[in-house]
Formats: structure tokens, C-alpha cells, sequence
């Protein structure tokens, strides 16, 4: 089910907003097959969405896919927000479902995870008309009599044109740092997912992460795994774990009211000279330098 909303203040989604058809939402047909049921919420506006305890903001023509059946929270920022909505029946195994989910590995990972624990990805777009008029497309189709077997197969061709889109440049629309890939059983999964699971542990524990500890929460030996986050991230776990520490500490200079001192403690430097040293490598100016330029207090003027 397509549909376009207008959110004036704030709005809590419930999963009937994405499909009314459909009051059941058993994960099983009749006929003992299993459904997967995943979302999408396409931004025509700015706007700011609660879920699963993390805020995401969106910018116009932005996509979130979610995969879980938990309520979140929509913000405007500003003026009303306007967004698109999409829901879709996955059936497997069916023929018509090849054709939609093809070969994109994130909605693969997306289905063998399920849909109790809460996952989604995030594709940051500054335009796409491509994609944003699949959504149209497929909001005219469904206005249309879905009984009439043609109209339907053209419903059907234009998700999985639309998965396609999502597909395509991914690399560099897929927004890591936003997106909740799936669990820590990573080890069949997509490179895509497997970068994002790693990418989000790296984050939630930024403070104390270590290679070793890392690797034996995903269930990999030491040296391999070392070897993986090298193929991953074209760089090595140390590196990229400097590299999320400081994109965390420029989040923090310019969004909370945390102190310098405070910041450095939490990303796990031992004192706040190796802050300092570490964050002018690698902007080349201090964090007290970066919070005057971009941090909230000079917004407040």
C-alpha cells in the first residue's frame, strides 16, 4: 500500500498507516508460506523520525527501509512535513518475489533477520526523480482496480523496478551511520551488512571496542576478522575505529553540550592530550576550534 501524509506537528505511525488491508500482519498465508512484510518511508520534506530509541533526521527525498512492525515517531522540523509511505508482502517462495527482491542483498539480510527486532537502512538522496517516481508510479497503480490481473503485474514490476533504484549506486547512498543493519550473525550475510553491523557495534562501543573483542562478538578469529574490516573499509579496524571516534566527537562539538573533557572520556582516550592530537591530525584544528564553528551555542546567536 502507497500513500502521501502530512505530518503538522507530530505523528505516531502505527503499522495499519502502512497497510490497511492487511489488519492481521501474520508473517504465514494460509497455505503455510511465510511473508516478510517491509516498509519504506520516502521524505518530500525535512523532517525527523523516532525509531527504535535513535532519531534520524531525513532531508527531502531521502528513504528509509524498515523491516520491523514497531511504531516510531514523526517530527516536523519547522513547516508540515510531507511524506511518502510504502508498505510490501514479500511471500516466499514465489516466483513473482524473485523478481522484486532480485538480487539486492540488503532486503535478502533484511528478511533472514525478520521482523520482531527492529532493523532499517537509510539512503541519503540530494534528488532522485528516478525513484521518487516509482513511488508515484506505484501510488497511481494501487488508485487503480488491483483485481484487473495486468494492473497488479504492473504494481508488482514497479516495486521491484523500485528495489532496483535502491540497488543501484548504493555504496553511495546507504547512510552507515544512520542505518540499523541486522544482528551480529554476519557471517553469510552481504558485504553492505556486514560493514553496517560492524559499523554500528563500532559506534555503540566506541569507548572499549578492541579488535579482539570485536571479532569474538561476530564470532571470527582474530586475524581474519582483521583481514575482513581491511576488504570492508579499505582500511584496517584501528583506522576505522579512529575514524568513527572522531566523526562521534564532531557529532557531539557541535550537537550536545558535553564538555570537551566528557567527550574525550566517552570515546575512550586515555587523557584529553591524545584527543587533541588525534582530532588535529585529522581536521587540522582543535575540538574547541570545531565546536566555535559549528557548535550549537553559535546557533543560539
Amino acid at each position: 500500500m502507497a500513500k502521501k501524509i502530512t505530518v503538522a506537528s507530530t505523528l505516531a505511525l502505527k503499522e495499519s498507516d502502512f497497510d490497511e488491508t492487511d489488519k492481521s500482519l501474520s508473517n504465514y498465508d494460509d497455505n503455510g508460506s511465510s511473508r516478510f512484510h517491509i516498509r519504506f518511508v520516502e521524505s518530500l520534506s525535512i523532517a525527523e523520525i523516532f525509531l527504535n530509541g535513535q532519531y534520524v533526521s531525513l532531508s527531502p527525498y531521502d528513504v528509509i527501509m524498515i523491516s520491523s512492525k514497531q511504531p516510531m515517531t514523526i517530527k516536523n522540523l519547522g513547516a508540515p512535513a510531507e511524506l511518502n509511505l510504502f508498505a510490501e508482502c514479500l511471500r516466499a517462495p514465489t516466483p513473482l518475489n524473485m523478481v522484486i527482491a532480485g538480487d539486492n542483498p540488503m532486503v535478502h539480510d533484511l528478511m533472514n533477520a525478520g521482523e520482531n527486532d527492529p532493523h532499517y537502512i537509510v539512503y541519503r538522496y540530494r534528488d532522485n526523480d528516478i525513484k521518487h517516481r516509482y513511488f508515484e508510479l506505484i501510488a497511481e497503480l494501487e488508485r487503480q482496480d488491483l483485481n484487473d490481473v495486468f494492473v497488479d503485474y504492473q504494481r508488482t514490476m514497479a516495486v521491484g523496478l523500485l528495489f532496483t533504484e535502491l540497488l543501484r549506486n548504493h555504496e553511495a547512498t546507504i547512510s552507515i551511520s544512520d542505518s540499523d543493519f541486522p544482528g551480529k550473525d554476519i557471517h553469510h550475510a552481504s558485504a553492505d551488512t556486514q560493514a553496517g553491523s560492524i559499523f554500528n557495534y563500532l559506534v555503540l562501543h566506541s569507548q572499549t571496542a578492541t579488535l579482539q573483542g570485536t571479532a569474538a562478538h561476530f564470532g571470527y578469529d582474530k586475524n581474519y576478522f582483521s583481514r575482513l574490516c581491511r576488504n570492508l573499509f579499505d582500511k584496517s579496524f584501528t583506522e576505522q575505529l579512529a575514524f568513527i571516534r572522531i566523526e562521534l566527537a564532531k557529532r557531539w562539538l557541535a550537537l550536545s553540550s558535553k564538555t570537551i573533557e566528557e567527550i574525550a572520556y566517552e570515546l575512550g582516550y586515555k587523557n584529553i592530550s591524545s584527543f587533541f592530537a588525534v582530532f588535529k591530525k585529522a581536521l587540522n584544528m582543535t575540538p574547541r576550534d570545531y565546536r566555535e564553528q559549528h557548535g550549537y551555542q553559535r546557533l543560539k546567536h
